[in-house]
């Protein structure tokens, strides 16, 4: 069971309370005003060390002090009005460094192209995308990491962005327009020829992450070159294609196809990459080819 008390002093440090601070707080804020010594008490911080966090948080403007006849009180101010202070301040102190580092940082090489580790970064850099793009987003997702990104792309689509979306997976909110669901082959197909959960954003038509997000390996690719935003584009556009071509024609004769041809059943499964495969449903025989 989650301990509420402790996420909530985590969230404190993450805000740059110290542990001292981020326990009086807590403390003022669930018991009410109190004197030092009770607020010790309550806190579990040391007699010695409570009225020095103390003095800091009112310094902040976190707590407040007050002399009445029986002594000093402390308070703590409200939670919201709080963060809304840190949130304010938090912002302004990104658009100084925005500001600052926008005149010194030189122009990214078109041609640049790194790569994030890990599933956090990798989605960051899908996510950078989406909140960036002002024309077009296009995207082949996995249900996951749709999952993960579709309020921003809600986001983006309200302010006025194209989106272009195929889907491995079935469930999408209705806000995101027109879906191309990637029904023409089985995900695990091609996931097992890919040895890997790729996806593809391209914003614009001037930047794409590409990258996967299995539990084994997350990473993320990112680029505004040219040539390699157009080859991500056209891998989505292509399977675009196929998704209506499937609807039009069924997804029984695109697989008989593919699966009665022994140079498209290599390549549809990888088997010209990975060797012989295990045998698929549907797959014809060798002795049928």
């Amino acid at each position: 069971m989650v301990d509420q008390a402790e996420v909530a002093l985590q969230d404190l440090r993450a805000l740059g309370f110290s542990p001292y601070e981020a326990r009086v707080y807590l403390a003022l804020l669930r018991g009410g005003r109190a004197k030092g010594y009770e607020v010790a008490k309550r806190s579990g911080v040391p007699r010695s060390m409570v009225y020095q966090a103390l003095e800091r948080l009112v310094a902040q403007g976190a707590a407040y002090r007050v002399e009445e006849g029986e002594g000093v009180f402390y308070g703590a101010v409200p939670q919201e009005e709080l963060l809304a202070r840190l949130e304010a301040e938090a912002r302004e102190r990104f658009a100084r460094a925005r500001e600052s580092l926008s005149r010194l940082a030189p122009e990214r090489p078109v041609e640049a192209i790194w790569r994030v580790r890990g599933a956090p970064r990798a989605l960051a850099e899908a996510k950078a995308l989406v909140d960036q793009a002002q024309r077009a987003l296009t995207l082949s997702l996995w249900q996951n990491q749709l999952d993960t990104l579709q309020d921003a792309l809600k986001k983006a689509r309200s302010r006025g962005v194209a989106l272009r979306l195929v889907l491995f997976g079935e469930r999408v909110d209705p806000a995101l327009g027109k879906v191309y669901y990637h029904h023409f082959v089985d995900p695990k197909v091609v996931e097992g020829r890919l040895r890997a959960r790729l996806f593809v954003v391209v914003r614009d038509h001037e930047e794409a992450v590409v990258g996967n997000l299995t539990e084994g390996e997350a990473w993320a690719v990112r680029t505004r070159d040219p040539a390699l935003v157009l080859v991500a584009e056209e891998y989505v556009r292509h399977d675009v294609v196929l998704a209506e071509m499937t609807l039009a024609y069924g997804v029984d004769k695109l697989t008989r196809l593919w699966t009665s041809r022994e140079d498209l059943r290599r390549m549809v499964t990888g088997e010209e990459v990975h060797g012989p495969a295990r045998a698929l449903p549907g797959d014809v025989p060798d002795t049928a080819l």
